[in-house]
């Protein structure tokens, strides 16, 4: 779902996962969920959602320049004469902080932070998975994708997943339906918190009119070895089933049930021989100052093709030690690339360093291939490294959005015709490109443009106001607030040109209402965003050239979220600027709008947004069955979010990335940039000497 930008990112190398920050620093027990990143055919979705402060930061793997040598290839006869010893190449990656813990459990319940998830993704397998970088839809270790679950006739839905026989843990144990039920039972029974409620919603009751119903899964069983059985208590859509249960994380019963007695028990655990899904085994620990991972022997997770479309994905996979699989996914036509996972090195190698200088220090010395960095290299850097021999550069969009919000609960954020006014007057793109020098890119509606299929067509105030001038904008603005039933005694002028406006004089709401005096927009300080600092100086300045009293206040990101986030300050502000990051799966508007998620009921929707046919609409997306009915819905949303504009959202951030020349990923183009693959999948790296 979501997350509240301050140092974030999503990762992995064999599955993935979405952590979840809060107040800038650490995953706590928020509500929401997360997904995305895709390895082939596994990804673990840890569901969060995070803050977002600043807008660059550094990211960076190691790469250690050895040989390598392609994985062999690998037959049913072979495997059983010897395993394979591997490449013996290595890839090292930077990282700014230990791992909180090498427990899985641990990590998802109370020790995620995003440190813990690059060192501990790919551990865990999940029904579905999503094909990267096109997002679609995949299989996981289910046999098919389930997409219609079976109504039993007295309030509960239930969902029959065969799984592929064949697949088995690091340790040779197969993979079973069992494992699942375990995983499930295990987190339920031991109150296991954060990611874990998320992943595995509990439900209570049938009759959602009874007091105490929570919306949820109420049974999952193992039918036999093969067959899961999962019956929640609502007919569950893409947002609950495919997007969340069916990616939730499995882990292997035959290993943790001997610590699954208790929660202390389990979490206590150290996990460092624990069995994993993976191309590789997590073994070599030296707290603070490195981590790695060697080639696993047994893997099954190697030689598989993954052809990727624009809609849809063909997976192979023969190669003698897991089950042949030829399974294709949404439309499989047109323009195309392939990749085959490897793994190519024997070692995944992270390097702890004190500071981003530090470690991007090494990367020029060539002592590590590439920083892993929540939010990219900042530009001056960026710049600098670029003209490094042996340097590699890239760029790209970041999933998730900066915007300003209206506290829609109090004057003037309450009307409507204001809201619309400032968005008018606001004249983004001079700021980006003109002050800011391009370095963020403009945003309009909830969706990035990466997500192509799910934008909507800009309408309402901000297609209206488009393209025009200083002079325009103010009197196009002045006729929205005059229309919406504003007075003023003297409405000003703007004289053309480059002139500031001058300001109307006795400005007053719909009924004679006032404006308040000494009114504040929160934005991070320069020195920790010039981006929104800079942004939120201008639009200050345009709310006051249309005689508002309105002063940008450079505030502290923990600061900020304190005050909009807490219910008991929810009337106590009157405009802030942050961000959000976003999920594959983009369900982000209904919790940042639906009403039932006002923040002062300790929901996201900080503007007290309440619109009854928003609501309703995003009561029918979360029901959506498909993609196709489920954009549809999404852009009816949007439809109202550019008329209300609880949000002005600003612009989103590119994610700049370096990496050595020794190093060749599958892809490149990623929204969210290499570290949120973690480092670019490392199964499907290659390293040069």
């Amino acid at each position: 779902m979501i997350e509240i930008c301050s140092n974030i990112s999503t990762i992995n190398t064999s599955t993935f996962v979405w952590i979840l920050y809060t107040k800038g620093e650490k995953l706590s027990n928020f509500k929401g969920s997360r997904s995305w990143r895709l390895i082939l055919l596994f990804s673990v979705f840890a569901l969060v959602v995070v803050a977002c402060g600043g807008d660059t930061a550094e990211e960076e793997v190691v790469v250690e320049e050895t040989e390598t040598t392609e994985a062999p290839a690998t037959t049913a006869a072979a495997a059983e004469e010897a395993a394979p010893s591997g490449p013996d190449g290595v890839y090292k990656m930077a990282i700014f902080s230990d791992p909180q813990t090498q427990n899985y459990w641990n990590y998802l319940d109370t020790e995620t932070d995003v440190w813990t998830q690059y060192v501990m993704s790919g551990q865990a397998v999940s029904l579905f998975s999503i094909s990267y970088p096109n997002y679609q839809l995949v299989t996981g270790i289910a046999d098919e994708l389930v997409e219609t679950s079976t109504d039993n006739g007295d309030g509960t839905w239930t969902y029959s997943v065969p799984i592929t026989e064949g697949y088995e843990w690091s340790d040779g144990t197969a993979i079973t339906a069992n494992d699942m039920v375990f995983t499930y039972n295990t987190a339920k029974d031991l109150g296991l918190l954060s990611n874990w409620e998320t992943s595995y919603p509990q439900g209570s009751g049938t009759d959602s009119a009874a007091e105490g119903y929570a919306q949820g899964i109420l049974t999952l069983v193992a039918s036999d070895d093969y067959t899961v059985e999962i019956t929640l208590n609502f007919d569950a859509g893409l947002a609950s089933w495919q997007y969340q249960v069916a990616q939730a994380p499995i882990l292997p019963a035959s290993y943790w049930t001997q610590f699954a007695t208790d929660r202390e028990t389990l979490l206590a655990a150290s996990g460092a021989d624990a069995p994993v899904a993976s191309a590789f085994v997590y073994n070599k620990i030296e707290q603070g100052a490195f981590y790695t991972w060697a080639y696993d022997a047994n893997t099954m997770w190697d030689g598989g093709t993954t052809t990727i479309y624009k809609s849809g994905t063909t997976v192979e996979w023969d190669n003698g030690k897991a089950p042949a699989i030829n399974n294709s996914f949404g439309d499989t036509t047109g323009d195309s690339f392939s990749y085959t996972a490897g793994p190519y090195v024997g070692t995944v190698e992270f390097t702890l360093y004190g500071d981003q200088d530090a470690a991007y220090l090494a990367f020029q010395n060539g002592e590590v291939d590439f920083v892993l960095n929540p939010l990219g290299v900042k530009r001056n850097l960026f710049d600098q490294l670029s003209r490094v021999p042996g340097v590699e550069t890239v760029s790209n969009l970041g999933n998730g959005m900066r915007y300003m919000a209206f506290n829609t609960r109090v004057f003037p954020g309450s009307d409507k015709s204001f809201r619309q006014a400032v968005a008018c007057i606001s004249d983004k793109e001079f700021v980006l490109n003109n002050i800011l020098q391009g370095v963020a890119v403009n945003m309009d509606g909830q969706m990035p443009e990466a997500l192509t299929a799910w934008v909507a067509p800009v309408t309402g105030v901000l297609a209206d106001c488009a393209g025009l001038n200083a002079e325009e904008r103010f009197n196009k603005s002045v006729e929205i607030l005059q229309a919406g039933g504003w007075t003023a005694s003297d409405w000003g002028s703007h004289a053309g040109g480059a002139e500031r406006a001058v300001a109307p004089t006795g400005i007053k709401g719909p009924g004679g209402q006032t404006p308040p005096s000494d009114m504040l927009l929160y934005a991070p300080g320069a020195g920790y965003d010039p981006l929104r600092s800079t942004m939120s100086l201008f639009i200050a300045d345009w709310m006051q050239q249309l005689g508002l009293d309105v002063t940008a206040r450079p505030t502290g990101f923990n600061v900020i979220v304190d005050k909009v986030f807490t219910p008991e300050n929810c009337e106590d502000w009157y405009f802030y600027m942050l961000g959000w990051g976003l999920s594959a799966f983009p369900n982000h508007p209904g919790d940042f709008f639906n009403s039932k998620n006002d923040t002062c009921e300790g929901g996201y929707n900080t503007p007290g947004f309440n619109n009854a046919e928003f609501d309703a609409l995003d009561a029918e997306f979360q029901a959506a069955k498909t993609i196709s009915e489920a954009i549809t819905l999404s852009q009816k949303m949007e439809a109202i979010l550019f008329e209300e504009m609880p949000y002005l959202v600003l612009f989103n951030v590119p994610t700049l990335e370096v990496y050595r020349d020794t190093v060749e990923f599958p892809f490149t183009d990623v929204l969210d940039g290499l570290t949120g693959t973690g480092g670019g999948y490392a199964s499907l790296v290659k390293v040069q000497s």
